[in-house]
């Protein structure tokens, strides 16, 4: 008894093998997706988990205060495996005609620090009898294309020290290479890294010994250490403390990780919900169609649960063909993704596991979604009742106006063919309700992709372009007056240059502590335009904080609250928010310098001036004038750091170019589905409009019409529908570091309408081309079977 259904099945799906072909492809890609992310993720996270452990990654720094005390009472802690003073400094580097504010990390000589080892790629570990030699940073010395042996210069006080190329290292703590948490991408022009000796590292700097770094036993995290050390931290004078959760390269890779753990779930989500869809659409429709059939089979002794069995075959067989190999697929593609991301970014140890979960559970997530498709036109399936099948569907019922006829009489008077389409449209409401719904699903699956890509690219516009004003940033080798700020606009092509001061701050509230940089720039800067959470530019004000929105909730504040200010040499003091400011990059605070300087009691020197340039001026020329200038130590290009971070985001346009392409595709099977069985379901009406004369073609430009204006109802509601997926999509992402404020620029809608116009338009030619070589006795003899 179970043989002939079987044969039935494969039949069923020969005879309808596009549309069977179409949902295999979308489960495919769907099952493929999940596997390819979710494994990625676990991938990632084991190989930044197994560096944090192999080279004892610190799981709390304080920098400043008294670090000599603080770690001297944390010796006698049970929880702390490890413990180092450091010097860690932001100094002048020059290498061949270049001028960056680089960092430098002391470390023994001797061998390798208890926290934050090294990983040395190339040449060798330091050497106390080469007191000069250093080690560099990967990333800078691919960027400086700097090999063992080449020497470059570091200033030392006001002085330049050549320092000779040791050896080339990765380091867990650059792993993203972030000069901190506000200022989390970086140009390699602008920043990086080196290791010199812990002897060397002091003469650097004014301020040796400043960090101290702790390691927990095996690393793990421990949140009463942590609370007991970094309160106790606070009270000796630091100006920084952070978790290895919140170290800026850490934070940054975290936000990585935590999008492949979003993508690994929600577009696996919405690519295996619309072919459940699309499955459910077309075996619904085959369950329509065959009432008769399974008429018969359950008078002819076949039970119900043969039946209900029988037509959860047809999700069971698309859903087996597209998991088991999308799995397979996706597990492959993981081991790409992983090995390519973390050679970008010289993640020291490159962990690519096999997960049976992911299989197994790939597999599942694809075989769900098709049993669940089909489970519902199965019960229906199962439930026929035998006589009332076998007399077939009798309409009920005379012609009536379409519902856009009663709602525009003028309509009524439009030629017979457009009266058609637009009453099929109405005749079938069920056939119309899958098609719409397919529609919607699918621009879903265009517009989050397309809405990321749009977004990405609108924020770095708005930070570089729109926020940050200035065409470069110059940093002095010694803080200067206002006047030597000045005296930079007598340079040729310069416009204008306005002094800044960047500190290092603590933040604190009644609740909480937030580290940040605090930026004290010109009165009225013109360099620096501030958008408030309304949407609307704002002036610095003559008094108040102006903070990052992110800041509101972090520290559960509003404006007015006071917030109290906490910045090196031990200066605390307190000042009132007075605006909130949308940023996409960071979360900083701002303060004039007029009000810096009351506050102070004294004028207060510029480190750093935001300079614009002239309309004419020759970008490359001017930075050789500013950089050739002693007092300049460091020169920092704003348009190039823009050029920097669209290259950063190569990655990230690659993967979401992907799921564009992965959904478009999907698209285009959702529709051709749907629209294949609109038609192959009109047999009969076709076949009768054929006997009583009606052109092949004309019966085609019908059928085309009403799909089209079907597409053109579910355009609206799939734009509705995409735009809040991709708003759900990309406040996943937000956090202090990015705010991920959904933009989809209006073309976009346009582009994605037209897309789907054009996928319905071809989507239904197969279709149209069974119309032409249709036969009326074959129809007749298939009725009366």
């Amino acid at each position: 008894m179970v043989k002939p259904l079987h044969r039935k099945l494969f039949r069923d799906i020969g005879r309808h093998k596009a549309q069977f072909i179409a949902v295999t492809i979308t489960m495919f890609l769907g099952v493929t997706i999940f596997g390819a992310t979710y494994d990625s993720f676990q991938n990632l996270q084991a190989s930044y988990g197994s560096t944090a452990t192999e080279y004892h990654f610190a799981n709390l720094t304080v920098s400043g205060g008294d670090v000599d005390t603080l770690v001297a009472e944390a010796a006698g802690t049970d929880a702390v495996e490890s413990v180092e003073v450091r010097t860690v400094a932001d100094i002048p580097f020059r290498v061949g005609d270049v001028k960056l504010l680089g960092r430098i990390v002391g470390v023994p000589a001797t061998g390798q620090p208890e926290v934050n080892q090294l990983k040395v790629i190339e040449g060798n570990y330091l050497d106390p009898e080469t007191p000069d030699g250093v080690l560099v940073e990967q990333h800078m010395a691919d960027h400086f294309d700097l090999a063992i042996g080449d020497s470059f210069e570091v200033l030392a006080g006001t002085d330049w020290m050549q320092v000779t190329v040791q050896g080339v290292a990765s380091s867990p703590e650059y792993i993203w290479p972030a000069r901190d948490r506000q200022d989390i991408l970086t140009s390699p022009d602008n920043f990086g890294v080196i290791f010199p000796s812990a002897e060397l590292a002091a003469t650097l700097t004014t301020d040796p010994d400043n960090e101290a770094v702790f390691y927990y036993v095996d690393g793990e995290p421990d949140e009463e250490t942590t609370a007991l050390l970094s309160g106790r931290a606070r009270d000796l004078g630091a100006t920084n403390v952070y978790t290895r959760a919140e170290q800026p390269s850490n934070a940054g890779l975290s936000e990585d990780l935590k999008g492949f753990e979003e993508m690994a779930v929600f577009f696996p989500i919405m690519f295996l919900l619309a072919a459940s869809m699309a499955a459910y659409v077309m075996i619904s429709r085959m369950v329509h169609s065959q009432r008769p059939h399974i008429g018969v089979l359950v008078a002819n002794g076949f039970t119900r649960g043969q039946v209900l069995r029988h037509y959860l075959g047809y999700g069971l067989v698309p859903g087996l063909v597209g998991s088991i190999p999308g799995a397979i697929a996706g597990i492959l593609l993981a081991r790409v993704i992983t090995r390519l991301y973390t050679q970008m970014l010289s993640v020291p140890v490159t962990l690519v596991q096999f997960y049976p979960t992911t299989l197994f559970g790939a597999i599942a997530f694809g075989l769900v979604a098709s049993l669940l498709a089909a489970l519902a036109p199965a019960l229906v399936a199962s439930r026929v009742q035998p006589a009332e099948a076998m007399r077939g569907e009798t309409p009920s019922g005379g012609g009536r106006q379409s519902i856009f006829e009663r709602l525009i009489p003028p309509l009524r008077r439009i030629p017979v063919s457009w009266r058609m389409a637009l009453r099929g449209v109405g005749r079938n409401p069920r056939r119309t309700a899958y098609t719409i719904v397919g529609v919607v699903l699918s621009l879903m699956l265009v517009l989050v992709s397309w809405g990321m890509i749009d977004t990405i690219d609108h924020l770095m516009t708005r930070q570089f372009v729109e926020i940050q004003r200035e065409d470069a940033t110059v940093y002095f080798t010694q803080p200067v007056s206002r006047a030597d700020v000045a005296a930079l606009e007598d340079i040729a092509g310069v416009a204008k240059a306005e002094p800044a001061l960047t500190l290092p701050v603590s933040l604190s509230s009644t609740t909480d502590h937030y580290e940040t940089a605090l930026l004290v720039l010109a009165d009225g800067t013109e360099m620096h335009r501030f958008a408030s959470t309304n949407g609307d530019w704002i002036e610095l004000p003559d008094r108040g904080l102006v903070v990052g929105k992110a800041i509101e909730s972090l520290l559960d504040v509003e404006i007015g609250d006071d917030l109290e200010v906490k910045a090196p040499g031990g200066i605390t003091l307190r000042e009132p928010i007075a605006a909130f400011v949308d940023e996409p990059l960071g979360t900083m605070a701002y303060v004039s310098r007029d009000r810096a300087e009351t506050l102070a009691g004294t004028e207060l020197p510029a480190t750093s001036a935001l300079v614009a340039y002239t309309d004419d001026a020759d970008s490359a020329q001017l930075r050789n004038a500013l950089t050739d200038r002693p007092e300049i130590a460091a020169f920092e290009d704003a348009k190039a750091l823009y050029s920097v971070m669209q290259d950063y985001m190569v990655l990230f346009y690659v993967f979401v170019g992907v799921m564009l392409a992965f959904g478009a595709a999907m698209a285009f099977a959702l529709i051709f589905n749907a629209m294949s069985v609109n038609i192959a379901e009109r047999n009969r009406e076709v076949a009768t409009l054929l006997a009583v004369g009606t052109d092949r073609r004309r019966i085609s430009r019908y059928i085309t019409a009403e799909n089209l204006l079907v597409v053109l109802m579910g355009i609206p509601l799939g734009l509705v529908a995409g735009y809040y997926a991709s708003q759900a999509a990309m406040k996943s992402y937000t956090s202090d570091l990015m705010a991920f404020d959904l933009y989809v620029r209006p073309t976009t809608f346009l582009w994605a309408a037209v897309a789907m116009v054009a996928v319905a338009l071809v989507s239904q030619w197969p279709g149209l081309r069974a119309v032409r070589r249709l036969s009326i006795p074959e129809i007749v003899k298939e009725r009366s079977a």
